[in-house]
């Protein structure tokens, strides 16, 4: 008797191009929802980040009479009697708040923490391309634009994804004297008890991940445009278009709270060149890919650390009503 015929163990080329359809289709359903859950992620680390920052700005005031940071200012900041102010220009770069926290690395008197980006983690957000924009001066290798002062270390964050309310947080400048500049306005700072209803009023955001959108000509004269990611940002409007322009007093010497109307409807496509209200520089940077709506806007969201503490994940448009950028611009009035 013949023994019987054993058939082969084995897919035939149907049954494997079958599982091979159902792995795709798998995959084609899952992907999406891995990337939203890794967005989303981003979005609560980032936001996780920030309530950092506020930790850390909280111990400055705790330490500096109640007195919160400035934004910035040209490094070797000094008054001369006779000359007021120094130095005029930003040729030896600028310390930025982001030294201040953590160990007060503005201290050091020395560009070496500054050169490396360990150690800086909490200044960026895992959704921006590097995690976020560098300094106008940094080491080689670390910016998208030329130095603004080449040969120069900015004192900040070498990658940053976050930029500080200057309503609140007062440039370095506190003297109208940069006549070559034109009408700069003069600064003072703020107490943190002078800020009315601290649950609403925005402390710090995000900023733009795309160098693009936030840039600058430089302020040195080399008619380049540098990376402006130091600078801070408001929700006030003097009706003027530009991004230095935005710095300076306006034409009437009011502003206004910026409206819905006033922001840009796709910021990252105006290269940081004619925005008429700095909120355009605050990212759209979480809710997935970029889509634009009805109206030709993008409205992704960003996360704001408010004065008390708290983080809120939200719309731009959502802080303009209610109005959550100050009672007014309590580091240029009194």
């Amino acid at each position: 008797m013949r023994p019987a015929t054993r058939r082969a163990v084995g897919f035939t080329l149907v049954e494997l191009l079958v599982v091979i359809g159902i792995i795709g289709l798998l995959i084609a359903i899952l992907l999406p929802a891995l990337a939203r859950a890794r967005e989303a992620a981003n979005t609560v680390k980032c936001a996780s980040n920030l309530r950092g920052i506020g930790q850390g700005i909280a111990n400055y005031v705790a330490e500096n009479k109640q007195t919160l940071p400035p934004s910035n200012f040209y490094k070797g900041f000094a008054y001369d009697p006779a000359t007021g102010q120094t130095p005029t220009q930003p040729t030896n770069g600028y310390v930025h708040w982001s030294s201040f926290l953590y160990q007060r690395k503005d201290l050091a008197g020395s560009d070496r923490p500054f050169l490396s980006l360990s150690g800086w983690e909490a200044f960026q957000c895992p959704s921006l391309p590097n995690g976020g924009l560098p300094p106008a001066n940094t080491f080689a290798g670390n910016g998208e634009l030329p130095s603004e002062s080449p040969g120069q270390i900015d004192w900040q964050a070498p990658r940053l994804a976050y930029t500080i309310n200057e309503a609140l947080c007062p440039r370095g400048i506190f003297q109208k004297f940069f006549a070559d500049r034109g009408n700069v306005r003069a600064y003072h700072f703020v107490r943190a008890g002078r800020v009315k209803n601290s649950a609403q009023t925005i402390l710090a955001s995000e900023i733009w991940g795309q160098q693009a959108a936030v840039q600058t000509d430089s302020l040195t004269g080399n008619g380049e445009k540098v990376s402006a990611s130091r600078r801070p940002i408001n929700g006030f409007t003097g009706g003027v278009a530009g991004a230095e322009q935005l710095y300076k007093v306006p034409p009437k010497g009011k502003f206004y709270r910026a409206t819905f109307d006033d922001l840009g409807k796709d910021p990252e496509r105006n290269a940081g060149a004619t925005p008429t209200t700095l909120l355009d520089w605050v990212g759209r940077n979480h809710g997935g890919r970029k889509r634009l709506d009805s109206t030709g806007r993008d409205g992704r969201k960003s996360n704001f650390l408010y004065l008390d503490g708290h983080v809120e994940t939200k719309d731009v448009k959502e802080t303009l009503e209610p109005w959550q950028w100050g009672e007014k611009f309590y580091s240029l009035e009194n």
